[in-house]
């Protein structure tokens, strides 16, 4: 019988159509996995099928095509959505490297423009379904040549220390890695992004995983990097990498317990050239250090080198 065709009081007559709605809604296939996926898939234990594949794929793509269209508000739903699926305790494995997968494909776009509020959601969702994938997903955006963007350089910067930590890469993951990130520190003249590729170096080098030759190479990548902010600062042609300065500087300050004891010796000994001529300049500035935020970073800068002269010859610790 037709709703339409009972004589309920208005009231009544509204309540019983929205219960139909209601019910029709939670019927269907469709409306239910419009948000989430089915459970037995996110706790699959053996690899996806290729049909299982599609099915992950259908969705990010039907995600990112609300993506697209949301407002930022709109966008920030999606994304917590999307979080919280990947969040659930049962997620195995091998969903969560399909679904990174999926995710990278999907939501790269994102990151081909000047939309930077759906970059930067883009990048924390890859933040919380760290996979490898995701992770190659913030570096790729990092370097200049290939993401113009700084804003968006930015954004992914911040998030990959934040993956890192949690991230189950192995120790050569790690080392390719850092080889990545000391290339583009190279090319980086915003200091933000300087800061938080130095801190993922620094955070990577405190890992336990790592085999001692693991941590020697990351050691001198991330003395590469440090050298070379300080000649730059020191030429004057950055004068505002002086804050990212600052930040390694205190990063490797900060993690040096944590290094193990060969990986530190040849970090001391690697940087010990920028550390002397810092700890020399301290009352002769380089050019282009001028104003008092910049001089007090620099004299802040000047004090941490001397610092980790006095635990270099102290034997490192």
């Amino acid at each position: 019988m037709l709703l339409n065709s009972v004589k309920f009081p208005s009231s009544a007559r509204i309540a019983a159509i929205a219960g139909a709605i209601f019910l029709a809604a939670v019927s269907s296939p469709v409306h239910a996995q419009a948000d989430a996926l089915p459970p037995d898939l996110v706790n699959v234990n053996q690899a996806l099928t290729a049909e299982q594949r599609n099915v992950v794929t259908d969705f990010i793509t039907k995600a990112a095509d609300r993506f697209t269209k949301a407002d930022p508000a709109g966008v920030v739903v999606i994304r917590t959505k999307l979080v919280e699926q990947i969040r659930l305790p049962t997620v195995s494995a091998n969903f969560r490297r399909d679904f990174g997968i999926a995710f990278v494909k999907g939501f790269a776009p994102f990151t081909q423009g000047t939309d930077s509020m759906r970059a930067t959601n883009a990048f924390i969702l890859a933040r919380f379904i760290d996979t490898a994938e995701c992770i190659d997903f913030l570096v790729d955006n990092l370097d200049p040549d290939i993401q113009p963007e700084a804003v968006i350089r930015i954004a992914a910067a911040a998030q990959l220390p934040k993956a890192l930590d949690k991230a189950p890469l192995s120790a050569p993951q790690y080392d390719a890695i850092t080889k990545r990130l000391a290339t583009v520190i190279k090319k980086e003249r915003d200091w933000v992004v300087a800061s938080h590729e130095v801190e993922s170096i620094t955070l990577m080098l405190s890992k336990e995983t790592l085999t001692a030759s693991q941590a020697d190479a990351i050691a001198m990548s991330l003395a590469t990097s440090i050298n070379d902010l300080q000649s730059r600062v020191a030429a004057g042609s950055d004068p505002q990498l002086i804050n990212a300065l600052q930040r390694a500087l205190l990063a490797v300050r900060n993690q040096l317990s944590g290094i193990a004891g060969s990986a530190r010796t040849k970090l001391l000994t690697a940087i010990a050239p920028s550390l002397e001529s810092l700890v020399k300049m301290k009352s002769a500035p380089p050019a282009g250090i001028t104003g008092t935020e910049l001089t007090t970073t620099f004299n802040a800068v000047v004090n941490t080198a001397g610092l980790l002269q006095k635990v270099r010859a102290s034997g490192g610790v």
